[in-house]
């Protein structure tokens, strides 16, 4: 999980507007999911660890986290409510948010449903 400097994100989070279909190529170095938090946050903590198992199940996610004390602007243009906020790119392009951090097993399959990440053998034989 990549940490996202304040600055440059509006570029790099609109860029184009691309639509981006299942399976295809990142958009212009557009993350999957974007964790918005602060450091401060013991959810955000846990919500950082449990994102870190999904990273490890679909190691071709791309993840970004953005601390939203440097990034003021970026709770504006997604009407961030709270953190942790996990924003997901969905295949049409739009954001998703998810503020509910139930089980790694509901994250990853919001994650799916979205249109990312595959399913292993691994995960079939479970």
């Amino acid at each position: 999980m990549r940490e996202r400097e304040p600055g440059n994100w509006e570029k790099a989070l609109f860029a184009g507007d691309e639509v981006r279909e299942a399976g295809a190529a990142e958009v212009s170095g557009v993350p999957d999911l974007i964790l918005i938090h602060t450091p401060l946050c013991g959810t955000c903590a846990v919500a950082r660890k449990m994102l870190a198992v999904v990273e490890a199940m679909m190691p071709e996610l791309t993840i970004d986290a953005a601390n939203l004390n440097f990034m003021p602007g970026l709770a504006e243009a997604f009407r961030i409510e709270s953190v942790p906020c996990l924003l997901i790119r969905e295949t049409d392009g739009s954001w998703s948010k998810i503020y509910k951090f139930g089980s790694v097993v509901e994250l990853a399959a919001r994650i799916r449903q979205a249109g990312h990440g595959r399913i292993t053998g691994e995960e079939r034989n479970s």
